[in-house]
């Protein structure tokens, strides 16, 4: 913490801090830093230094406890907690037990601990201008006591009796007009007056010993010491002098190299940077160009997509009247022609093919009786008794290829399941309905992979116009499974005719007709329903061939 400038003061204790480290000189001077606490180490780099002299002096300070531990500062000759905040000294203070010079002078100290009576070596002590109303009993046993000033503590009124041992004191400096003991009168005549007083009080004789380094005549005063701090600080300053411009040169020289590798570091930067920039472009633009690729291919199959709707909605625009009435006449013609035939009948080859073409219609009913119950329904499910015979006999027709075409011969139930089939499969209607509704699927899951691949570009500009798509393929693909069953149910209607035309009286009725049906038939024509290419299917179916074809069948 600290007062006035927080940056200023900071940057002056480091400052201060920097030279007590690197100056070989035996002080260690942290004062007018402003300083709240001492800052930690303090006591050990004293010790590790080999410092004499240890300045706080103007600061803020209040304890002595948070520079580290006090034994050691057990070198330190001269301590100066001065013009501070201390009220109290730590009871460990006996530790700097080669203490020479004690200046606490401008606090507000109570009480002095008797730990500082060990001090025997202290030959100043300045505790000026505090609060003491008393002074350690044992103050006599600082022999070797030279100086000591007790000016400013106006509560103090007595001297400890034991001061008659320290009787080197040359001066002690109290305000005499506020003694008790001794009387003022003889306070104001200085330290040998009192201490004679005491001593003679005391009952012991008075023999002042002469310091040898300190004569009589430069005993401390106030001015001496006064005197003293200036020329330190005078010399202290002159060392900062001379240490801050050699700090500058070396600073100067480390700028100048400083600056030069800083511009080396920056034009390796700029090198790198434009390097970066140029490949980051470089990506960027092959970024761009496959998006722009993407976009196009997305383009090309949303326009084919909407070529091949549009294309379906016009085929199914066609009025469909024009094809029923071309179915009902041709099933009318089929039951005419039924009733005139009355050909030979080949037997054989015709269970032969029944055979197959129920064997057929079992494999596919296995296929896919799990997946699309709904629109693989045919004929063969006309009547639930009838297609319960049916899958019966499918299962065991490996086994029983004998018994399945004596059945046929006798079964007319079987037989019209088979001609029902062959009727269906034979029906270009029904076939190119089913083309229609795998079409308009493709284009659904089409459309589907387009919404998909526009949602991971984040392009939503079109996302209504294919949600609009979506919508008129699935009306489409409603309208077409209508159609589907509409043309179910009339060829079930074609089979009722055909059964209410039967006579008890004809024999194999339903053997003739599907040899009827399948001499009709055109050759290949189923295998090639079978084989054709879903693409090829697709396109013909969208520009019109097929359908155009189917009317030519109808016909």
């Amino acid at each position: 913490m600290f007062r006035r400038n927080k940056h200023f003061n900071k940057a002056k204790l480091e400052h201060k801090l920097y030279l007590a480290r690197e100056n070989p000189e035996p002080v260690f001077d942290l004062s007018e830093c402003y300083i709240r606490d001492i800052p930690s180490g303090v006591y050990s780099l004293c010790k590790v230094f080999l410092k004499e002299s240890l300045r706080l002096e103007d600061n803020c300070l209040t304890s002595l406890s948070e520079g580290g531990q006090l034994k050691d500062l057990q070198l330190l000759k001269i301590l100066n907690i001065s013009n501070n905040s201390f009220t109290s000294l730590p009871d460990d203070i006996f530790l700097l037990n080669n203490l020479r010079e004690l200046y606490m002078h401008n606090n507000q100290i109570k009480k002095l601990p008797n730990a500082i009576c060990k001090l025997v070596n202290l030959k100043i002590l300045d505790v000026s201008n505090n609060v003491l109303k008393s002074l350690p009993e044992n103050i006599g046993h600082l022999v070797n006591l030279v100086y000591l000033n007790l000016l400013g503590n106006k509560q103090l009124r007595f001297l400890p009796k034991s001061i008659c041992n320290a009787q080197r004191i040359m001066t002690l400096e109290a305000n005499s007009e506020n003694f008790v003991y001794p009387p003022s009168s003889v306070v104001k005549t200085g330290a040998e007056s009192i201490l004679r007083y005491i001593c003679s009080d005391v009952g012991i004789p008075y023999s002042p010993e002469k310091e040898a380094d300190i004569p009589p005549s430069e005993s401390p005063g106030t001015e001496d010491v006064t005197d003293h701090f200036q020329q330190q600080r005078m010399q202290e300053f002159l060392e900062i002098e001379r240490h801050n411009e050699v700090l500058h040169k070396q600073e100067f020289e480390l700028a100048n190299t400083s600056r030069a590798n800083r511009d080396k570091l920056l034009a390796v930067l700029v090198e790198q940077q434009n390097q970066f920039e140029s490949e980051l472009t470089r990506i960027q633009q092959e970024k761009e160009i496959d998006r722009f690729r993407l976009i196009e291919q997305l383009q090309e199959a949303e326009n084919n997509a909407d070529i091949a709707i549009k294309k379906l909605l016009a085929l199914n625009r066609e009025p469909l009247t024009q094809l029923l009435e071309r179915e009902r006449q041709e099933e009318e013609r089929l039951v005419t022609a039924i009733n005139r035939y009355n050909e030979a009948l080949r037997k054989d080859d015709i269970l032969s093919a029944m055979e197959d073409i129920l064997e057929q219609e079992a494999e596919k009913f296995k296929e896919f009786v799990q997946s699309r119950v709904e629109t693989s329904k045919t004929i063969l499910q006309l009547e639930s008794d009838t297609g319960s015979k049916l899958l019966e006999v499918l299962q065991a027709q490996d086994e029983h290829k004998a018994e399945l075409i004596i059945k046929l011969k006798e079964d007319s139930d079987l037989q019209r399941v088979a001609v029902g089939t062959l009727l269906e499969r034979g029906d270009a209607r029904s076939w190119g309905l089913l083309q229609q509704v795998k079409l308009v699927e493709a284009q659904l899951a089409a459309l589907t992979h387009i919404e998909m691949d526009r949602k991971k570009l984040k392009l939503d500009r079109h996302m209504n116009d294919l949600a609009e798509k979506r919508i008129n393929l699935s009306i489409l693909l409603i309208d077409l499974l209508e159609q589907q069953k509409k043309r179910r149910n009339q060829l079930l209607s074609t089979l009722q005719t055909m059964e209410l035309s039967n006579e008890d009286t004809i024999e194999d009725f339903w053997l003739k007709q599907y040899q009827r049906l399948l001499d009709k038939l055109p050759k290949g024509l189923s295998q090639a329903q079978k084989n054709i290419d879903i693409n090829l299917a697709q396109i013909l179916l969208m520009n019109g061939v097929i359908l155009n074809t189917l009317q030519m069948m109808t016909y």
